[in-house]
């Protein structure tokens, strides 16, 4: 079984509403207005160096309510992947890798059971990955990743920003451990966010630290989350 630490933040933080705005700019319409107001998800990571354009970068979203789980980094050297990607419980995340971003309904993978191939659901409504300085950011319509698309009213999300150098799938051994890095000291926190507009929620009471190490070995820049921030709005 894939090996995962259970230290979290605690699964419901009071969070205070923000009035800073989004500081990295999404450049890059991906699907047009069709009129209409939408809510949006903006999510925003940064990382301690540049971007590796091979590794993969997600924001990973559960839409499903359960606080008492939620998405988590997949321990770093262990004889179980699942999916490669993460762990814990998660129905979508947006992926950059290879400099694209893309949008995947998905779920992790449990030990002798076989689950539907993820799908991909498109580029997000906004993205942008310009910044020489590692930060990556996107927005997404919050419409298309709900669990139950007919409940218009869902008020909660537990999210995990992830990295990952290398996807090492069920079968296959890490020569070394992964370099991989997540939300807490060890990337097995997530926040859970209610679903209101106007909520920004950022590292300032330093969620994520910076510098972390597994299996002994410090985090390389490119991997290691540094800052972040989130905001739920309404906008076309």
């Amino acid at each position: 079984m894939t090996a995962r630490p259970r230290w979290r933040l605690p699964a419901r933080l009071a969070l205070a509403v923000a009035s800073c705005l989004l500081a990295a700019c999404a450049k890059f319409p991906a699907t047009p207005s069709v009129g209409g107001e939408r809510q949006l998800l903006d999510m925003r990571m940064t990382l301690r160096g540049p971007i590796d354009q091979n590794a993969y970068y997600l924001f990973v979203l559960d839409s499903n309510a359960r606080d008492a789980d939620g998405p988590e980094i997949i321990a770093p050297f262990t004889t179980f992947l699942g999916n490669g990607r993460a762990t814990g419980a998660y129905n979508h995340y947006v992926e950059f890798h290879l400099g694209r971003f893309e949008l995947f309904r998905d779920q992790p993978e449990q030990e002798g059971q076989i689950v539907p191939p993820r799908e991909a659901l498109g580029q997000p409504f906004f993205y942008d990955s310009t910044s020489s300085s590692g930060t990556l950011s996107c927005s997404i319509d919050l419409s298309t990743i709900r669990a139950d698309p007919n409940d218009p009213n869902a008020e909660q999300l537990e999210i995990n920003f992830i990295t990952v150098n290398q996807i090492v799938l069920p079968g296959e051994v890490p020569i070394e451990p992964r370099q991989t890095d997540g939300f807490g000291k060890v990337g097995t926190s997530f926040l859970t966010l209610r679903v209101e507009n106007g909520l920004t929620v950022d590292n300032t009471n330093g969620i994520e630290p910076s510098g972390e190490t597994f299996e002994g070995n410090q985090l390389e820049a490119a991997y290691d989350l540094v800052d972040f921030q989130i905001r739920i709005r309404s906008g076309n």
